[in-house]
């Protein structure tokens, strides 16, 4: 850089020291605090939110499940050893609730604090339901006893795939119209 380019850049940031020095200082009499208020304003998927509803994490699966429960979580995103087991245990039938309890369990999550209300009794139950013998049991009442939700959100999954089916096929006839279209176009110019 020659002398004549710096010129423009020191007149530059005399502007800058100029305008800064004329800015009221910073209010340092309310400093922020991560409150239970603050949390309400934040975004579901923020990471300075230490509370959470379970149902935030509920309505995401797969990969956009493991990458939102590390984020809230663990405050960071997952790395790749950790993506894969938790993607392993979704695949084989694991419970979303299991894998969050297990990841707030984890030592990372606690110094964190974080909260999930309404995972702790679900991660409990869980946990029950994975004792030699009796966990069957329980986990077979518990799922007796929840049928007509379970057939609830059955049915509910159901729409759901059809609907994205049809979306599937009416973008797929949108873009042979648009090809047909651009075909008919260029035999019309051709027969001129």
């Amino acid at each position: 850089m020659n002398a004549d380019s710096s010129a423009p850049l020191d007149i530059l940031q005399q502007q800058i020291r100029t305008e800064a020095a004329a800015l009221p200082p910073p209010d340092e009499t309310v400093p922020p605090s991560p409150t239970a208020a603050s949390d309400v304003m934040l975004s579901p998927d923020h990471p300075q939110r230490l509370r959470y509803a379970l149902a935030d994490f509920l309505h995401v699966h797969n990969d956009e499940f493991v990458e939102l429960a590390y984020r809230c979580v663990l405050k960071r995103a997952p790395d790749a050893a950790g993506h894969l087991h938790a993607l392993q245990r979704l695949a084989v039938g694991d419970s979303k609730i299991a894998i969050l309890g297990d990841l707030c369990a984890s030592p990372e999550a606690r110094g964190y604090g974080v909260e999930i209300i309404g995972l702790a009794a679900r991660h409990r139950f869980w946990r029950l339901t994975r004792l030699p013998v009796i966990g069957g049991l329980i986990e077979r009442l518990a799922l007796f006893w929840n049928l007509p939700e379970i057939a609830r959100e059955q049915r509910r999954l159901g729409q759901a795939l059809a609907q994205q089916h049809v979306a599937a096929d009416l973008g797929d006839l949108a873009a042979e119209v648009a090809r047909l279209r651009e075909e008919l176009a260029r035999t019309r110019e051709t027969r001129r």
